[in-house]
């Protein structure tokens, strides 16, 4: 590659000629020498073959084409002051971008009341979201794909920095028609027989290992159909009478949205009260996006 016809060093310099209407004036301005401000303007006319001002003992002129050269001078020393304050705003992580990945099973809209406030004071930082299943998400916080994850917090790596969101009570979706949905609220126990329909993601690996420790402890062998579905899709087939689902209970706006009064929706409690789904966004502390780490000192700082 051949060397540039000119650096940003002599444009500065043809600059401040212009602007102060003779070389003199130009390194006053500039805290230099004369002889190295004229020196810079004769190598840069030499190399460009062409004559960028008029000497006169009154100072300088450019000429015709001068002026149009002190244009795009103008036009690349702005753009270079920009890249040079937006390279600075972004090491300091008050520019760039955020990707966020969240569990499919998180509630639309549940996340963004959360992180308002930094968008807020962070007007230049833009998020960019993604959705999947928790494994699959944290395989790609870990691989640097993403900043941050938004997953359920169950088996989690080590290495892994992880704040906790929220604690969703969980709650039984059962076919309106049921037997059980007559009644105020459930125990584990009276749900020893049923059919428990389970999605593919996180969450609905959670509720497996739920409902394998709670009837567990009765004794009961659990029936449990898997499906390679979301979590949030499984109400669907409990409305078409194919079993009953364990749901966060901040879904149940959103089922009763959608499936009115065909889904009965039941408290389950025992001696501990009520099972909880927990959340969490989880982070790598070795993340080297200025971004990441404003955002991240802002979510410790909001830690519970």
């Amino acid at each position: 590659m051949k060397r540039p016809p000119f650096d940003l060093w002599q444009l500065l310099c043809v600059r401040a000629i212009a602007e102060h209407g003779s070389i003199h004036g130009a390194a006053r301005f500039l805290n230099t020498r004369q002889s190295a401000v004229s020196r810079c303007l004769h190598n840069l006319e030499e190399r460009l073959n062409v004559t960028l001002f008029l000497r006169s003992p009154a100072g300088v002129t450019p000429t015709t084409f001068g002026l149009e050269f002190i244009r795009w001078s103008h036009t690349i020393l702005d753009n270079v002051a920009g890249m040079n304050a937006r390279a600075r705003r972004t090491g300091k992580g008050e520019s760039g971008q955020i990707a966020i990945g969240i569990q499919t099973c998180v509630l639309p809209g549940r996340l963004l009341s959360f992180t308002s406030e930094f968008r807020t004071t962070h007007p230049d930082i833009v998020f960019r979201y993604s959705e999947g299943t928790g494994k699959r998400l944290l395989r790609r916080l870990q691989r640097g794909q993403i900043d941050f994850a938004v997953v359920t917090r169950r088996n989690l790596a080590p290495a892994l920095q992880v704040t906790p969101l929220w604690s969703d009570r969980i709650v039984a979706a059962l076919p309106a028609g049921h037997p059980l949905a007559a009644r105020q609220e459930l125990s584990w126990t009276d749900l020893n027989h049923q059919m428990f329909l389970i999605g593919r993601d996180n969450a609905g690996q959670d509720f497996e290992a739920l409902i394998q420790r709670k009837l567990g402890e009765t004794g009961i062998r659990p029936k449990i159909r898997r499906h390679d579905i979301g979590s949030n899709r499984i109400v669907a087939l409990v409305q078409n009478n194919e079993g009953i689902a364990l749901l966060p209970a901040s879904w149940l706006p959103l089922i009763r949205d959608r499936h009115g009064h065909d889904v009965a929706i039941m408290d389950i409690r025992d001696a501990n009260g009520s099972s909880h789904l927990e959340f969490g966004i989880v982070w790598r502390p070795d993340n080297e996006n200025p971004c990441a780490r404003s955002f991240a000192r802002y979510i410790e700082a909001r830690r519970p």
